[in-house]
């Protein structure tokens, strides 16, 4: 764990990540994608990981919300049965 600063760059502001890092993966030129989580904690992935992560937010959304994604199943079905 380190403490960086964050810096102006043009219109930007930029985060250096420590060198340490590009064993990971974060090497010069990696695409990431940055989200901002509700508690104010930031999240960063290489863009090779977003899949995995939709996957991810798919799965809990409909273990979350199965009777709703049900309602709007049967709803659909109902509107191709009477076309």
């Amino acid at each position: 764990m380190k403490i960086v600063k964050v810096r102006r760059v043009g219109n930007s502001n930029v985060v250096s990540l420590p060198r340490e890092l590009e064993a990971s993966g974060y090497v010069p030129g990696t695409s990431v994608l940055v989200e901002a989580l509700a508690d104010g904690e930031l999240r960063i992935l290489p863009t090779e990981m977003v899949r995995k992560r939709v996957r991810q937010i798919a799965a809990r959304t409909v273990s979350e919300r199965s009777g709703a994604l049900q309602i709007l199943a049967d709803h659909d079905a109902e509107r191709d049965a009477s076309q």
